[in-house]
């Protein structure tokens, strides 16, 4: 049976201290941004502007959308920032009562993502649909940064 090791681990285990791996992936804290809206009939191309912008060098490891049920018809939401508003979640339906989250309706590749300097760091849902939404809406979503 082979031994295998992560990139991390491969790092660890070669020992050269210029090739470590970054502080923010293995032992910093975890910070989180939290925030919440009340729709009261929101028009469903309006996007929501959530929390405070994450730090450049945030490398997001969750996040959760915990909603009431907003619409009697379909109506849907994604999830990202205004740099790339999908970038978390592609749109879903947010008409029923439901948590979005990382585990169930993430994009692809989107556990890890690191925030650029080029981007928009502002959190941001984005609905479509033929009716207007109105409820609860919260987000939290959970990063570590440089320095912990």
């Amino acid at each position: 049976m082979a031994t295998v090791y992560g990139v991390n681990r491969t790092k660890i285990e070669a020992g050269n201290q210029a090739d470590m791996p970054d502080p923010e992936e293995n032992g910093s804290g975890v910070r989180w941004v939290y925030d919440y809206y009340v729709a009261a009939s929101i028009n469903s191309t309006s996007p929501i502007y959530l929390g405070l912008k994450l730090p450049v060098g945030a490398r997001i490891v969750d996040w959760k959308i915990d909603h009431e049920a907003l619409a009697s018809a379909a109506l849907k939401g994604k999830f990202g920032t205004a740099a790339s508003d999908a970038c978390f979640m592609a749109y879903a339906d947010i008409y029923a009562v439901a948590i979005k989250s990382f585990e169930g309706n993430g994009v692809s590749q989107s556990l890890g993502k690191e925030i650029s300097s080029g981007d928009d760091q502002t959190l941001v849902i984005t609905l479509s649909g033929a009716s207007a939404g109105t409820g609860t809406i919260k987000v939290a979503v959970a990063y570590t940064a440089m320095g912990g």
